[in-house]
């Protein structure tokens, strides 16, 4: 989604209106959620990808008519029968798309910018696109609802309708359309970012690293070797630590109730150390590779030092969903597999 929102802020920076394509719900097997974009130009060429197929070529059809009319229109796609063939899905769906007119003018490049700039500090926002309004009132502009804007009910919002909005999506972490007495919004939460820590940049890290990337945590490498922590080895990696050693590496880290960490270094003082470190944040999960012996070693020389049971059963170890997984990969996907459990563990606890 940043990467998105950086080519729309620049293509609407050279003064050239945009029609983007949103995917506003999706039901069945469609091959997107909720809140994809892509951006259709004028010339015809596309930034992002709503899924492919044909739902995808009809949007890029019907995106001249947006351009001419200059209005914004729904469309649903049902993605039964021949078209659900030819898209390879087993059970169809539908899918229901928003085609936008966003003209480059001065609004609208400011509040783009501004949710750019959201998105990257992780300040907690929302995006308001009104869809229908159905108290005879003029349809709103597209709006950007931040803590401190609430009661100043930006784009016409109703301080009502502003608080509303705001409460209804709380820790919202996808797109949805919420339906209030005056109408119907659009919202696309602006939230703060998982962040994953890897403590080790060995074997099991590499695989765990791409794929915690995958399904949307920012993911934080740390390894005492530069030779392991390198860009060469996690090319997708949002940041790469080489500490000059494993005390006292979580000092300096932002550490809060978005963070996950998992400790996965080469060896059991190493990882007895760190685990000592994690207890001591208010890290969202934390947990630890090894063996039930090798943990329950751990645990007994931390409760030695004064570390309570209580904090310990807060640790997942052995780390990783009980699949029997054996390699590298595997293990990579079991942890994963927690990661997003835990996720959505921690969001539902704080909603």
């Amino acid at each position: 989604m940043r990467n998105l929102i950086e080519t729309l802020c620049q293509q609407l920076e050279t003064g050239e209106d945009l029609v983007v394509a949103t995917i506003l719900s999706s039901s069945g097997s469609a091959p997107r959620t909720a809140g994809t974009k892509m951006i259709i130009c004028a010339n015809g060429d596309i930034f992002g990808t709503i899924g492919g197929g044909l739902v995808e070529a009809r949007a890029q059809k019907i995106a001249p008519e947006v351009y001419a009319n200059r209005q914004s229109q729904r469309y649903v796609f049902d993605m039964t029968g021949d078209l659900a063939a030819t898209m390879d899905m087993i059970c169809g769906g539908e899918v229901e798309v928003l085609l936008e007119h966003i003209p480059a003018n001065p609004e609208n490049l400011g509040l783009f910018q501004a949710w750019r700039k959201a998105l990257h500090s992780g300040r907690e926002c929302l995006l308001v696109t009104p869809l229908k309004r159905t108290d005879g009132q003029k349809s709103l502009q597209r709006c950007l609802l931040q803590t401190d804007t609430i009661s100043d009910a930006p784009g016409a919002l109703s301080p009502e309708e502003a608080e509303a909005l705001w409460l209804q999506s709380k820790n919202l972490r996808y797109p949805r359309i919420i339906s209030l007495p005056g109408g119907n919004f659009y919202i696309e939460p602006c939230y703060v970012p998982a962040t994953l820590y890897l403590f080790g940049a060995g074997h099991v890290c590499r695989p765990t690293a791409e794929l915690a990337n995958m399904v949307g945590f920012n993911t934080v490498v740390l390894d005492d070797r530069a030779e392991f922590a390198s860009r060469e080895r996690f090319p997708k990696a949002n940041e790469i630590h080489v500490v000059p050693s494993y005390d006292d590496c979580m000092l300096d880290l932002p550490i809060n109730r978005y963070s996950y960490l998992v400790i996965v270094s080469r060896g059991h003082r190493h990882d007895q150390d760190l685990l000592r470190q994690a207890l001591r944040t208010d890290a969202g999960y934390i947990g630890m590779i090894g063996s039930r012996s090798k943990r329950d070693k751990i645990y007994r020389n931390l409760m030695a030092e004064g570390v309570s049971q209580q904090a310990l059963d807060q640790v997942y170890s052995p780390i990783g969903l009980a699949i029997k997984a054996e390699t590298p990969e595997e293990i990579a996907v079991s942890i994963v597999g927690e990661l997003i459990q835990a996720r959505a563990n921690n969001q539902e606890k704080h909603d």
